[in-house]
């Protein structure tokens, strides 16, 4: 049986994890225009909290202190690889709506599961769940989609037949 209790401190990992996607990466520090390595051990990891917001979160994994829990709402950001970085595996969380950038080096141990962690990054932070699912948000369903409809938060819904 799984543990449905959450911790106190930290986030759950493991088979009680309320954690839609998780990887080991690292922290980046801008200064200017270099980044530089964070040599600490690190977790990318987003959740949807009871209030259904989704959130972006960078744990230390040596003390398990979160250093940073973003609420993000939809269509708000990117999450890329960094295509100039030619000696690691860099990626940047990219504000859409302001020049707020967060640049993060995967601590994984192989490359394979880079672009499919990437696309479940965005789809969870672009296309939430719908509170009380376990897999990704509201899709656009071809041709039985009859309207869309924007709603508070720039959260839509879909009408089919």
């Amino acid at each position: 049986m799984t543990s449905t209790g959450t911790a106190l401190f930290g986030s759950n990992i493991g088979s009680s994890s309320k954690n839609l996607v998780e990887f080991r990466a690292g922290k980046m520090k801008l200064n200017g225009t270099t980044v530089t390595a964070d040599k600490r051990k690190g977790l990318v990891y987003v959740f949807q909290g009871e209030d259904s917001l989704m959130h972006f979160c960078w744990k230390d994994r040596t003390t398990s202190t979160v250093e940073d829990d973003l609420i993000i709402f939809p269509d708000d950001v990117e999450y890329k690889a960094v295509k100039q970085c030619k000696t690691g595996r860099v990626f940047i969380l990219k504000f859409k709506n302001s020049s707020r950038k967060l640049f993060f080096w995967m601590q994984e141990p192989k490359a394979d599961k880079d672009e499919e962690l990437t696309k479940k990054v965005n789809d969870f932070l672009n296309n939430p769940p719908a509170p009380g699912s376990s897999g990704g948000g509201l899709r656009h369903l071809g041709d039985q989609l009859i309207g869309r409809y924007e709603i508070s938060r720039g959260y839509s819904f879909i009408i089919v037949n």
